[in-house]
């Protein structure tokens, strides 16, 4: 938790936007996606990876640790769908940069990737670890979402813990905040998500990353931007502090997030990995 909150505080320091979920998340993530997924399915991701559950759970790191090696893929962490828009707009909202474009087209991408046989087993290794990230990441609302705060990493929170003293920010206390309020180990909350039916509607698991990051920007209207100084202006200067029924509405999005980023990963592999 230590070394997680330091790297979140040196990296809004230096104006860089912090990552997705952090490992506690994307390894939740993949725990739920690799039980979901067919044998055939986890055979092949076992060959391309050269090994089963572990190293797929690794996996879903890797972006994130290449990220700083590899500027052009900066952009493809999230997709910035303004806070008053209600659809993703392609032109507006996910344009070619010299640090990429977004998660989505590197979604489709990837997918394109690890599906073309032809291609060497690393490239198809890359893609898979790709496809493990950011699908986790296109669940964290503010990932698929802007209000003039680069997806929430402007917008100053006080410190989580009355015990801990830092200062953090909301994008921050979405991906590893509040999930580290708990002592929940990552196997056991994968675990626990598993066991609890997940309450979708029909169509919620389609191959539609268009329809997913909807989805998130949606939540984060409902949930992420309900503190009580929002303001579709932009954040405000002074820190903000994140009530009990905050967190509690928080975290219970949180964890529907992260089981259904699981459960649509599953759906998407099972396709793709024939």
């Amino acid at each position: 938790m230590w070394v997680a909150l330091v790297c979140a505080a040196a990296l809004t320091l230096t104006g860089v936007r912090v990552f997705g979920w952090g490992a506690v998340g994307h390894h939740v993530v993949a725990r739920i996606a690799w039980a979901r997924m067919t044998p055939e399915a986890r055979a092949q991701a076992t060959t391309l990876l050269g090994g089963g559950q572990d190293a797929f759970v690794a996996a879903s790191t890797w972006a994130d640790e290449v990220r700083s090696a590899r500027p052009e893929t900066y952009n493809w962490h999230f997709v910035d769908i303004p806070v008053g828009a209600s659809h993703y707009d392609a032109v507006r909202d996910c344009p070619p940069t010299d640090r990429g474009d977004c998660v989505l087209a590197e979604i489709a991408r990837a997918r394109g990737e690890l599906i073309d046989t032809a291609r060497s087993a690393a490239l198809r290794s890359e893609a898979l670890k790709y496809l493990i990230h950011f699908v986790g990441d296109l669940h964290q609302p503010l990932h698929a979402i802007d209000n003039k705060d680069r997806g929430g990493n402007d917008v100053k929170v006080l410190a989580l813990r009355a015990d801990d003293g830092r200062n953090t920010n909301l994008h921050a206390a979405w991906d590893t905040g509040l999930i580290n309020l708990s002592d929940e180990t990552e196997a056991a909350r994968a675990a626990r998500l598993l066991a609890k039916p997940l309450d979708i509607h029909p169509g919620d698991l389609d191959l539609d990353p268009v329809m997913w990051a909807e989805q998130s920007h949606t939540t984060a209207l409902r949930v992420t931007y309900t503190y009580p100084s929002f303001a579709t202006t932009g954040p405000g200067p002074d820190p903000i502090a994140l009530t009990e029924a905050y967190r509690t509405r928080a975290m219970a999005a949180i964890d529907y997030q992260l089981n259904l980023a699981g459960a649509r990963l599953a759906e998407l592999l099972n396709a793709v990995l024939k």
